[in-house]
């Protein structure tokens, strides 16, 4: 990953509630918290159940910008979850 990636400078992207963790999640394979986890596994019942009202009301958002912009096999199911945060992200070591 370049200095110069734009994919979280847009204002879309600067509006998501916890759009620090999510940065930190796809950039390092950060664990991150229960909504964001279900959320990323395309779990809609746990993702709506974990979320509180900011995050509820950008749950459109955030599918648009992980759509849009993040790599997509970042999220998708908790295996794909469980390998990006064993990558490392895209900062991860083994280059995929």
């Amino acid at each position: 990953m370049s200095d110069d990636d734009d994919r979280f400078d847009s204002d879309l992207f600067r509006a998501l509630p916890q759009a620090d963790d999510l940065r930190q999640y796809i950039e390092d394979g950060r664990p991150t918290n229960h909504f964001l986890t279900a959320l990323l596994e395309n779990d809609l019942m746990a993702c709506i159940g974990r979320a509180d009202a900011r995050n509820r009301a950008a749950l459109d958002d955030y599918v648009i910008w992980l759509k849009s912009f993040a790599p997509g096999q970042c999220y998708g199911g908790r295996q794909q979850v469980a390998d990006w945060i064993a990558r490392g992200g895209l900062r991860g070591s083994n280059g995929k």
